[in-house]
C-alpha cells in the first residue's frame, strides 16, 4: 500500500519534508485554499519546495482546487514542479466550492466549477503530450497552442482527482488516473470504487493496472483512545469550520488511538480495495510538527508495513 502524509496546506518546514523522505513515506502531499478560515498556502508555491528538498518521494497537491486556474497556466505551473522533482509529481484537481469567496475573488463562477474542471482535465492531457493543439469546449477555446519545455514523465504527471460526489467519480473513471475520496468510510469508499470501475465500463475504458484507488483520511495516535478521537475530531471541526464534526459526526471521517488501532483502521480501507492511503496527522498537545511525523513513521508505518506483508 502507498501511504503518503499531507501537511494539508501548512508550512512544516524543509526540514520537516527532508525528514518525511527519510522516514519512508511514498509521499509527500498538500492541500490549498487560495482564501479560508485558516492560513494556507497555495500548492504549486508548497510542491515546489517540497521537489527541490527531496529526492525520490512523490510529491503533489491533495489537491489543489482545479477551476480557479485556467488551465494553460495550471499546465505550465505544475510542469515546472514535475521537472523540478525530476518526475516525482502525482497531480491531484478538486472542484472546490465549500468556500465560495476563493471563486468570487478569483472572477470564476461557481456554478460553473465542474465543468471548468471536466475541461481543464481534457487541456492537461493535451499540454502534456508536447503537441500542438486546438481545443473548443463550453468555457475554454484554445487555438494552436503548446507547452514547452514539457513534464519530466512522458504524457505528463498521473492525474488523480479528489472530491465527494457522484459527477467527480464519473470524470475520475472517464479520465483520470486515480480517485483520492476524503471523509469517507470504508463502507463508503468501496461504493465509490465500484462506481468507477463500472462507470468507467460502460464507456469502454479500460482502466490502468496501476489506477489509484485512494483515501484521504486524518490520523490522530494516542494512547488514550477517547483523547485522540477527541483530538481528531476537534481538528476536522477547526479545519473545515464544521461543528458536526464535534457533533452527529464524530468519530465517523478519521482513524484515532494507539498504533495498533490506528494499523487495524487503515486495514478496514485496505481492505475494502484501497492502493493509496493519504494521512493527515493530527499532532497530541504539546507535540511539535518533528515529533508528530516521527511518532507516525516510526511507530505506525513499520506497524502497516508488517500488517500488510511488505515488511
Amino acid at each position: 500500500m502507498f501511504v503518503g502524509i499531507s501537511c494539508g496546506g501548512e508550512w512544516w518546514g524543509l526540514d520537516a519534508y527532508r525528514r518525511v523522505e527519510e522516514l519512508g513515506f511514498d509521499g509527500l502531499f498538500t492541500g490549498e485554499h487560495l482564501m479560508f478560515h485558516r492560513p494556507t498556502w497555495d500548492a504549486v508555491t508548497m510542491c515546489a519546495a517540497m521537489a527541490a528538498v527531496t529526492e525520490s518521494i512523490a510529491i503533489g497537491p491533495a489537491a489543489t482546487i482545479a477551476p480557479l486556474r485556467h488551465p494553460t497556466l495550471l499546465a505550465k505551473e505544475f510542469t515546472g514542479v514535475d521537472l523540478i522533482s525530476n518526475g516525482r509529481l502525482i497531480l491531484c484537481l478538486g472542484v472546490g466550492g465549500d468556500y465560495p469567496k476563493e471563486f468570487e475573488a478569483t472572477d470564476i463562477p461557481l456554478e460553473r466549477k465542474g465543468r471548468r474542471t471536466q475541461e481543464s482535465l481534457e487541456i492537461l492531457k493535451k499540454y502534456f503530450t508536447g503537441e500542438r493543439f486546438s481545443y473548443e469546449g463550453e468555457i475554454f477555446e484554445l487555438d494552436d497552442v503548446w507547452l514547452e519545455p514539457t513534464p519530466a514523465q512522458v504524457g505528463g504527471p498521473p492525474l488523480w482527482l479528489a472530491g465527494r460526489q457522484e459527477p467527480t467519480q464519473r470524470r475520475a473513471a472517464r479520465l483520470a488516473d486515480g480517485w483520492l475520496p476524503y471523509m469517507y468510510t470504508p463502507k463508503s469508499v468501496k461504493r465509490t470504487f465500484d462506481f468507477i470501475r463500472e462507470d468507467a465500463a460502460s464507456v469502454g475504458r479500460e482502466l490502468p493496472a496501476d489506477y489509484a484507488w485512494g483515501v484521504y483520511t486524518t490520523i490522530a495516535l494516542g494512547e488514550d483512545s477517547d483523547e485522540a478521537q477527541k483530538r481528531a475530531d476537534e481538528h476536522l471541526a477547526w479545519r473545515y469550520n464544521e461543528p458536526r464534526f464535534v457533533g452527529d459526526l464524530a468519530g465517523r471521517y478519521n482513524v484515532a488511538g494507539d498504533v495498533d488501532a490506528c494499523v487495524e483502521g487503515l486495514m478496514e480501507f485496505r481492505d475494502a480495495g484501497t492502493t493509496h492511503v493519504v494521512l493527515a496527522p493530527v499532532a497530541a498537545e504539546g507535540q511539535t510538527v518533528m515529533e508528530m511525523i516521527d511518532e507516525v513513521g516510526t511507530g505506525l508505518i513499520p506497524a502497516l508495513r508488517k500488517a500488510t506483508g511488505e515488511s
